[in-house]
C-alpha cells in the first residue's frame, strides 16, 4: 500500500484571472483621497470611474473656494490616471501571466508525451 499525496493546488489561470479582476475592481472603485489645506484634508473625490468634487463646489462663494476647486480637480484627475495606468498595467500582467502559463503548460505536456514509435535510423546504421 502506498500513501497518496495530497493533491497540490496549482493557481491555474482561472485563479489569477479572478486575482487580477479584484485588483483591478480596487484600483477603479476605491475612493480616491486628495487634501489641500487643513479643512480639506483627507476628503474624496470619488474614483477613478467618476470624479465627485462636491465637498469643493458646495462651499460659499469666493475666490478662495474657486482656488481649491481648480487645484481639487487638477489633483483629482491627476489621481484617476494614475489608477486608469496601474489598472491597465495589472489587466497587462495578468494576461502575460496567463500566457506564459499556458505555453509552460503546454510544454510540459509535450515532454512528458510518449514519442510516437522507434526513432527513424540512418542509412549508415544499417
Amino acid at each position: 500500500m502506498t500513501a497518496e499525496s495530497p493533491p497540490v493546488l496549482r493557481p491555474g489561470p482561472i485563479l489569477v484571472v479572478l486575482l487580477g479582476a479584484v485588483v483591478i475592481a480596487l484600483l477603479l472603485f476605491m475612493p480616491i483621497r486628495i487634501g489641500f489645506g487643513d479643512h480639506t484634508a483627507g476628503t474624496s473625490c470619488g474614483n477613478a470611474v467618476a470624479m465627485d468634487l462636491g465637498h469643493w463646489s458646495d462651499q460659499p462663494y469666493s475666490e478662495e473656494r474657486d482656488i481649491y476647486l481648480d487645484l481639487a480637480f487638477r489633483r483629482c484627475i491627476s489621481e484617476r490616471v494614475d489608477r486608469t495606468a496601474q489598472s491597465v498595467g495589472v489587466l497587462t500582467l495578468t494576461l502575460l501571466t496567463i500566457m506564459g502559463m499556458r505555453v509552460w503548460h503546454a510544454a510540459r505536456r509535450e515532454r512528458s508525451r510518449p514519442s510516437g514509435g522507434e526513432p527513424l535510423q540512418s542509412p549508415r546504421d544499417t
